[in-house]
């Protein structure tokens, strides 16, 4: 069965080579079921933002959803595919446009979402996917993310890292793991482009 008939949706996916590959959505999807998180935040959206969200509402469970991304045309495109299928609500679907800036963390710059637009009010986070920003921007463009949300993560939370078997991400799994003690395991998961599972 296919993930557009497991999740009743209107329109076939587009999976473009910039969206999440199939596998990465099926773990996702089974990650969403067995956890049910209530605060998600998304780095990067599109396909995945869709999948989240029509997961998380055929299994009736409350949740706030914080997509961010540094394209703005992507944020409309996601808007409108939400609303083709009839699922977007603005009281817990939060769509952010945060801009590419330069970043600073431990004296090394990287290129990264604009911290001033990213404001994550409330409960802290159960679950923290990580598909972006682009691995091209700048050396390990994804390590910044636990300077910015390593202290709003719940005991027993996740991190899911898409993009995993290329060398910056195996490198950031490996500083994140010598600079956070809070990790207690990580997981391979083997997809065509590779995904970890960080757990809190």
């Amino acid at each position: 069965m296919s993930i557009e008939q497991k999740l009743g949706l209107k329109f076939p996916i587009y999976w473009s080579g910039a969206a999440i590959e199939k596998n990465f959505a099926h773990l996702l999807i089974y990650k969403l079921i067995t956890n049910k998180p209530i605060k998600i935040i998304e780095l990067g959206s599109g396909i995945s933002t869709l999948i989240i969200i029509k997961t998380l509402e055929m299994l009736e469970h409350e949740y706030d959803l914080y997509s961010i991304d540094s394209d703005e045309i992507t944020i409309k495109e996601v808007e409108n595919l939400l609303k083709s299928e009839k699922v977007f609500d603005k009281k817990k679907h939060h769509l952010i446009y945060a801009p590419i800036v330069d970043v600073n963390i431990d004296n090394k710059n990287y290129k990264y979402y604009d911290p001033k637009k990213i404001i994550i009010p409330g409960e802290k986070i159960d679950l923290l996917l990580i598909d972006g920003p682009f691995g091209a921007l700048c050396k390990n463009s994804r390590y910044p993310a636990l300077s910015f949300f390593s202290n709003q993560l719940n005991e027993g939370s996740i991190i899911l890292l898409d993009d995993a078997n290329r060398l910056d991400e195996k490198e950031t799994v490996s500083l994140w793991q010598e600079e956070n003690n809070r990790i207690k395991r990580v997981w391979n998961f083997d997809t065509n482009r590779g995904a970890i599972e960080i757990r809190f």
